[in-house]
Parts: C-alpha cells; sequence; structure tokens
C-alpha cells in the first residue's frame, strides 16, 4: 500500500518542470526537511548522519537489500534523478522506507520527511541535497555543518498551505 503510493507520486511528477516554478515558499520546505530529519534522530537516539546519506529504513531496521530505483519508475524520472546522485537518493530512500512501511506501517510516519522534498520537485521547483549543502533552488541555501544541532530545537513552520 504505502510502497505502491510512493511509486505512484513519483510518476506523476512533472518531470519537465522541474525548476521552472520559483514562486513558491520552498525555502521553508528545505528547513522542515532538515527540523524533521533532526527529530528523527533524536526521537530514535541516533547519532545524526548527513541529510544525504540517512536511509531511515535501514536505520530502523531493514535488511532488504538496496532498492534500484529505475525497476519502478519512469523513464523521464530516472533521467532526472541520474543527474544528481544525492537527489536520487533521496527518492531511493523513499522508496525503500515505503517498502518497510507495508510490512512495518507504523514507520510510516517518517515518510513525510522525505516526503518535503519530494513536494519541491511535485511543484516545479528543485532541491540539490549534497554531503554539506542542502539548497532549494533559487529560494534558499542551508549549509549542512553543525545541521542537527542548530534544527533538533527549532520551532516548526506550518508548510501545510505549501
Amino acid at each position: 500500500m504505502y510502497f505502491e503510493k510512493a511509486i505512484s507520486k513519483i510518476n506523476n511528477i512533472s518531470w519537465g518542470v522541474i525548476g521552472e516554478n520559483r514562486s513558491g515558499n520552498y525555502e521553508d520546505l528545505g528547513y522542515e526537511f532538515l527540523r524533521r530529519m533532526a527529530l528523527f534522530f533524536k526521537e530514535n537516539r541516533l547519532d545524526p548522519l548527513p541529510p544525504s546519506m540517512t536511509n531511515i529504513a535501514k536505520l530502523l531496521g531493514d535488511t532488504k537489500n538496496r532498492l534500484e530505483i529505475s525497476n519502478y519508475c519512469t523513464l523521464n524520472a530516472i533521467e532526472f534523478l541520474n543527474e544528481s546522485l544525492y537527489t536520487k537518493k533521496v527518492f531511493e530512500y523513499y522508496l525503500q522506507l515505503a517498502r518497510y512501511a507495508d510490512e512495518y506501517p507504523k514507520v510510516s510516519r517518517y515518510l513525510e520527511i522525505y516526503e518535503i522534498l519530494i513536494k519541491v520537485i511535485e511543484l516545479g521547483g528543485c532541491f540539490y541535497l549534497k554531503h554539506n549543502e542542502l539548497e532549494i533552488e533559487g529560494k534558499a541555501y542551508y549549509p549542512l555543518k553543525g545541521w542537527f544541532e542548530r534544527f533538533s530545537s527549532k520551532e516548526p513552520v506550518d508548510i501545510s498551505k505549501i
């Protein structure tokens, strides 16, 4: 159920218009992604990893083999995602967590962490997540040195209307 919904979400993105819409509050999505990622580590008492390397499913116990995104997504999605390794990882981690949530539904609450960044893409924006930075193209730049310390106690931002 979660896995099928996640595949549908990705395949329904208009990949041809990514980066063309710069009129949204995408910087709030970047902020909330980092804040919720920090809360995940805090709540689960895990040592924080760089967000670009955070495979939540694996951290929660998923032992299945790495998921190959090209087996599930459209050619347009694959072409776009192959241009950025870490952006592709966000989508792979999202699908892996969705697959894991089908077996362990209680972990489904963490899907929203990845869905926040995916929302940027869905709305025609673009993000670049690298080892040391998160950029919401044309909107915000977040250096990731000390990201956990900076975001683990931040107040939430309302992103419900984005």
